[in-house]
C-alpha cells in the first residue's frame, strides 16, 4: 500500500523496505503503515557523520528566499539568509504542510473506535477526552474552531491547498538587488514611501477621474503620520498602484520578465482591502477612495468579478455620503464660517462623485437595469482644473449640459466663460456620459425602428448621436486638443495618458455609434436592414467606423513612443483590441478589391494592426488582459497575390470571434428576469 508519507502527499511509492525512494530523496522519515519508522535499520547503520549533517531541505521557505529563488534553512522565526542580510523574514503557512497532520489519520480513527468501545484505554491515553471536550465546547457555541495556521489569503488566493506543491505552481519572481520591499507586506518608510506615493500621483492620479486626492494635504498628513484605519487602508491602495509604476521604470519598458510588475504591491493592495471589508458598514470619504482605487486595481489584474462587485459598494457608499449634491450654495466659499467645508473638501467630494459616475458608467455598459447613478440625479458642478485644485482656488465651472450652471448660483459669481475653468477631467466626463447614451441606443436599436426614426434619416437618434459627438469636439479647448504642442506640454505635465485616453475614447464611441454597419462583427441581437435606396448610407458608416478605427492606432503609436507608462489606462487595451477588429474585418469583408486605393487600404490596415500588436506587447507590463489578445493575422509570402488576399480568413475568423473579457471563464450569468440574456453578458463584459 506503500507508507503514510507518500499516501499523504498523494505520490506513488515504490513500497522498498527500510524506506522508500521517495523519502530517501527528500529526507524524509518514513513512516511504515502500520505507524513504525520503516527507516530505523538504515538510521542505525548511518555513520556518525552523516547523523550530525543538518538536513538541508526545509518543509517551506520564506518570502525573500522564494523570491530571489535561493536556498532557504527554514529556521524560525528567522532563516539563516535573513538574519544575515537584517531584512523581514516572512514565512505564508506553518512550518509543516497540511500533509503531515494526515499521517495520524488512521491511528487516530482506530484508537477514536476502540475508545468507544474501550473508553478506560481511551482515557488512559488521553486523546478521547480532549477531543470531546473540543467538540462538546463547539457544539454549546463556547468557542470557534481555531483557524488553520497554514490557511492563509496568499494560499487561498492562489487556489492551492497550502502544499508544497501548490507553493511551487506559483510563478517565480524575479527581483533585482533592493528592489524585495516591493514585495514585502509591509510599507516603505522615508524616501522610499514618498518615492512609491509620488509613482501613484505621476501615473494614475491624472487618469479618468482618479485625481480625487488633494497631493498636498495627503503628502501633508504623510509627513505628520496617519491615525487613522481609514488613512492607513487608502495609503496602502496608493502605494499599490505606486509599487506597479516604479517596478515598471525598474525593469523597463520592454522587458520580457514582467513578474516584478505583476507582484509588486499586491500584499498592500490586500491589506488595503482587508481593512475596508472587515468593517465596511463604516462609511467616509476616505474609505470610497480606497473601495474606487480597489476597483481599479482589480481589473487591472483581470480579477473582474471582484471589480464588478467592488464597484457596487463604492456606488452605495456614495449614495450614503450623499456626494452627488453640493454641501452648500456658497460655492466660492466667501462666508467666513469655520465649521463650513473647505474648498479642498467640496472639490474633492465633487471629484469623488464623477469618479463614481464613471466607475458606473463602464460597469452597466449601458444598460438602464444595471446602471446605478443617473446623470439627472448628479446635481454637482463638473470639476475644476487642476490649477484651481491644486492651488485651492473656488470657481465656477459648468454642469453635464453644455453652457449650464447649477441654477442656485447667483448672476455676480458666475463667470463669463466657466468653461475657462474645466480641465481634461470635466470633458472626459462629458464624452463618457456621450458613451452610455450611444451604448443604450444600439442596444435599443431593435426595438425603436417602429417607434422613431431609422438611422439614414436626419430626425433620427442617430444622427443626433452623431451631432453631441461633433458638438464635443467642436467645444474641445485647445489645450485639450491632440496635437504636438499639446502632446510635450502634457507630457511635461505627466497628463499626456489622460490626453491620449480621453482622444482614444472619442474615437471609440464612433466604432460604438457605427457598429450598427458591421452586424456580424459586433454580433448584434437584431442586425438593421437597410433599403436599397440607403446602401450610401450603410457604406459611410462603415468608411466612418474603420477611419475612427485607424484614428486609435495611430494615437497610442505615437504615445508608445514616450514610454508603456503613458499607456497606464485599463481601458486602452479594449480600445486596441476593436480597433484591430474593425480595420481587419473592413479589408478583409467589405473592401472592395476593384477600388483603386484598396492595396493601400489593406496595407495601411495591416500596418496599423501590427502596431497595435506592438502596443499590446507593451502594455502587457500592466495589464494581463493585453496578453492574452491574439496576435494579428501574418501575411501571406505571396508578391503577386492582391493585397487583400494577405489576410488569413481563417485566422481573421478566429481573431473576429475572440472572447475579450473572458465572460465564458468568470463564472455563472447574471440571471435577470427582467434582462435579456445577451444584456446580461455584456453587463459582464462592461465589469470595469
Amino acid at each position: 500500500m506503500g507508507c503514510r508519507v507518500c499516501r499523504a502527499r498523494k505520490v506513488k511509492c515504490d513500497g522498498r523496505p527500510n524506506g522508500c525512494r521517495n523519502c530517501e530523496r527528500l529526507q524524509l522519515e518514513c513512516v511504515a503503515d502500520d505507524g513504525t519508522a520503516a527507516a530505523v535499520a538504515i538510521k542505525r547503520s548511518a555513520s556518525a557523520s552523516a547523523v550530525a549533517l543538518k538536513k538541508i531541505r526545509t518543509y517551506r521557505s520564506c518570502n525573500a528566499c522564494r523570491l530571489s529563488k535561493t536556498k532557504c534553512d527554514g529556521d524560525r522565526p528567522k532563516c539563516g539568509r535573513c538574519a544575515a542580510k537584517k531584512v523581514d523574514c516572512v514565512y505564508d503557512g506553518g512550518a509543516a504542510p497540511r500533509w503531515t497532520r494526515n499521517l495520524d489519520r488512521p491511528a487516530l480513527s482506530s484508537s477514536s473506535s476502540s475508545a468507544f468501545v474501550h473508553g478506560g484505554d481511551a482515557a488512559a491515553d488521553g486523546l478521547l477526552p480532549s477531543v470531546e471536550k473540543e467538540r462538546s465546547s463547539f457544539l454549546a457555541g463556547e468557542r470557534r474552531l481555531p483557524p488553520r495556521q497554514d490557511d492563509t489569503p496568499t494560499n487561498s488566493d492562489a487556489g492551492g491547498d497550502g502544499s508544497q506543491s501548490g507553493q511551487e505552481g506559483k510563478p517565480s519572481v524575479s527581483i533585482p538587488d533592493g528592489q524585495s520591499w516591493l514585495v514585502s507586506p509591509s510599507l516603505p518608510s522615508g524616501r522610499t514611501l514618498r518615492r512609491v506615493v509620488d509613482q501613484y500621483f505621476a501615473n494614475l492620479h491624472p487618469l479618468r477621474c482618479f485625481a480625487f486626492v488633494h497631493k498636498p494635504t495627503f503628502m501633508r498628513q504623510l509627513d505628520k503620520g496617519l491615525t487613522t484605519d481609514d488613512e492607513s487602508a487608502l495609503l496602502h491602495i496608493v502605494c499599490a498602484h505606486g509599487a506597479k509604476f516604479h517596478a515598471l521604470s525598474v525593469v523597463g519598458d520592454h522587458a520580457s520578465d514582467t513578474s516584478l510588475i505583476s507582484a509588486a504591491g499586491n500584499q498592500w493592495a490586500k491589506r488595503a482591502e482587508y481593512q475596508l471589508l472587515a468593517n465596511f458598514g463604516k462609511i467616509s470619504v476616505q474609505r470610497l477612495m480606497t473601495a474606487i482605487l480597489l476597483h481599479e486595481f482589480h481589473f487591472r489584474h483581470g480579477e473582474y468579478s471582484q471589480a464588478l462587485m467592488m464597484s457596487g459598494l463604492a456606488v452605495r457608499m456614495a449614495h450614503a455620503l450623499k456626494i452627488n449634491s453640493e454641501q452648500s450654495p456658497d460655492i466660492m466659499c466667501s462666508d467666513a464660517d469655520e465649521v463650513a467645508p473647505s474648498i479642498v473638501s467640496r472639490e474633492s467630494r465633487r471629484r469623488l462623485m464623477w469618479a463614481c459616475y464613471i466607475l458606473d458608467a463602464w460597469a452597466g455598459s449601458g444598460i438602464d437595469q444595471l446602471t446605478l447613478l443617473r446623470e439627472n440625479d448628479i446635481k454637482i458642478q463638473l470639476p475644476c482644473n487642476e490649477r484651481n485644485f491644486g492651488l485651492r482656488i473656488p470657481c465656477v465651472t459648468e454642469t453635464l449640459g453644455v453652457g449650464h450652471v447649477l441654477q442656485f448660483l447667483p448672476p455676480s459669481v458666475v463667470p463669463r466663460r466657466p468653461a475657462e475653468n474645466m480641465g481634461i477631467m470635466a470633458y472626459y466626463i462629458r464624452i463618457v456620459t456621450l458613451w452610455k447614451k450611444i451604448v443604450r441606443y444600439v442596444n435599443r436599436l431593435d426595438s425603436r425602428l417602429d417607434a422613431s426614426p431609422p438611422p439614414w434619416l436626419p430626425e433620427s437618434d442617430f444622427a443626433a448621436l452623431d451631432a453631441d459627438l461633433r458638438l464635443w469636439r467642436r467645444e474641445l479647448p485647445d489645450f485639450v486638443e491632440y496635437s504636438a504642442e499639446t502632446i510635450y506640454a502634457r507630457l511635461d505635465s505627466n497628463q499626456l495618458g489622460a490626453l491620449v485616453l480621453i482622444h482614444c475614447t472619442y474615437h471609440h464611441n464612433y466604432l460604438e455609434l457605427y457598429k450598427l454597419s458591421m452586424p456580424d462583427l459586433f454580433k448584434l441581437s437584431k442586425p438593421l436592414s437597410i433599403p436599397p435606396e440607403h446602401q450610401e448610407f450603410f457604406q459611410a458608416a462603415q468608411a466612418n467606423c474603420y477611419h475612427h478605427a485607424q484614428q486609435i492606432a495611430d494615437i497610442l503609436a505615437e504615445a508608445a513612443d514616450h514610454g508603456a507608462r503613458l499607456l497606464s489606462d485599463s481601458l486602452l487595451p479594449y480600445f486596441v483590441y476593436d480597433s484591430s477588429r474593425v480595420m481587419l474585418y473592413y479589408v478583409a469583408r467589405l473592401l472592395d478589391p476593384n477600388r483603386l486605393d484598396a492595396q493601400d487600404k489593406v496595407r495601411d490596415a495591416i500596418n496599423a494592426v501590427e502596431s497595435n500588436n506592438r502596443v499590446l506587447r507593451m502594455m502587457v507590463a500592466l495589464f494581463p488582459i493585453a496578453q492574452s489578445l491574439p496576435a494579428p493575422p501574418p501575411r501571406r509570402p505571396a508578391p503577386a497575390a492582391p493585397m487583400y488576399e494577405a489576410l488569413d480568413l481563417d485566422d481573421l475568423q478566429n481573431f473576429l470571434s475572440w472572447d475579450m473579457y473572458g465572460i465564458r471563464d468568470m463564472g455563472d450569468p447574471i440571471t435577470d428576469d427582467g434582462v435579456p440574456d445577451d444584456l446580461g453578458l455584456q453587463a459582464w463584459a462592461g465589469a470595469i
